[in-house]
């Protein structure tokens, strides 16, 4: 990445060492030529990195779904994370996210939607909101923070408003995900549409997506909406109704730049920052074992 951006900056360095003192130009011609080089160079630099952050998504996409599950620590303080990929997308493509949150100390969980969220989102609402109860009861606690990548989100979100999850869901962030729908489901239709009931949901004005951005938001779940200004898979929609002006970020970058950047889990990482030391987390049940709960091997039941 930052041979990538050294490689912009040589290259600028070198058209301003060029250009003529100007001297005998207005000032504000001058300035209006400046501003607009300095506009090229901050584009092309934006475009030279989405494009390294979409060769890291493949990368990491490739691997698949046989992703060895790590031993997990559930603190007290910090609810598990659960990570729901997107269409045509593998549990190894969460990868960048669950590494990084790992580092924070947090109790990661991902698992696939079989073929590659080509089921219906509904049905695959339905499954998270049941893994979502399991690990709650697997681990005796009442809440977990989810992130949804791209239709990972919708089904995320629609688990809960439709399927109860709200019970259960302190936060959720979403990543790119397609609130307004996207044209970009065409192709899938014309590849996948007799197979795969998810390209047809989310084409713009679908009920599915009515349905789901008219039924309310339970009060007490947050929602962090965040996508990317570069993004051509799912353009920026509307901010939803239930998410704070503060809380819809749009980011530098194309799709797959909202798992791969660093500066994108800072914005992941800041919404489901633990709770203050000393304070313990609303909903949060007191542990059994006032040390934290170890699991020495996660259920492949979470990696189906």
């Amino acid at each position: 990445m930052q041979k990538r951006s050294h490689c912009v900056q040589t290259a600028f360095n070198t058209i301003f060492a060029g250009l003529p003192m100007m001297r005998n130009r207005p000032v504000g011609a001058t300035i209006f030529a400046m501003r607009m080089l300095e506009d090229v160079r901050l584009r092309l630099h934006t475009a030279v990195d989405t494009i390294g952050h979409g060769f890291d998504y493949a990368r990491h996409l490739v691997r698949g779904n046989r992703i060895p599950m790590q031993r997990a620590v559930v603190q007290a303080d910090a609810p598990p994370v659960i990570l729901v990929h997107g269409f045509l997308g593998t549990r190894g493509t969460m990868l960048p996210l669950t590494r990084r949150l790992q580092s924070e100390g947090r109790a990661v969980f991902t698992y696939s939607h079989g073929t590659f969220q080509t089921a219906s989102l509904r049905r695959s609402a339905m499954l998270l909101a049941k893994r979502i109860r399991r690990i709650c009861e697997d681990l005796n606690v009442s809440h977990v923070d989810v992130i949804g990548f791209s239709m990972g989100g919708l089904v995320a979100l629609h688990a809960i408003k439709f399927m109860q999850s709200d019970r259960h869901v302190r936060r959720l962030v979403t990543l790119g995900s397609p609130f307004d729908g996207t044209w970009v489901a065409l192709a899938g239709i014309a590849t996948l549409g007799a197979i795969s009931p998810s390209v047809w949901q989310v084409l713009p004005g679908s009920k599915f997506l009515r349905e789901l951005k008219d039924a309310p938001t339970p009060s007490h779940v947050k929602i962090r909406q965040i996508h990317g200004n570069s993004d051509t898979i799912a353009p920026v929609p509307a901010r939803l109704d239930s998410v704070a002006s503060r809380d819809c970020l749009v980011l530098p970058g194309g799709h797959s730049t909202l798992v791969v950047a660093d500066y994108a889990f800072e914005a992941i990482r800041e919404f489901i920052a633990p709770a203050p030391h000393g304070r313990s987390i609303p909903g949060f049940r007191d542990l059994q074992d006032p040390a934290d709960v170890y699991l020495q091997e996660a259920d492949l039941a979470y990696a189906e």
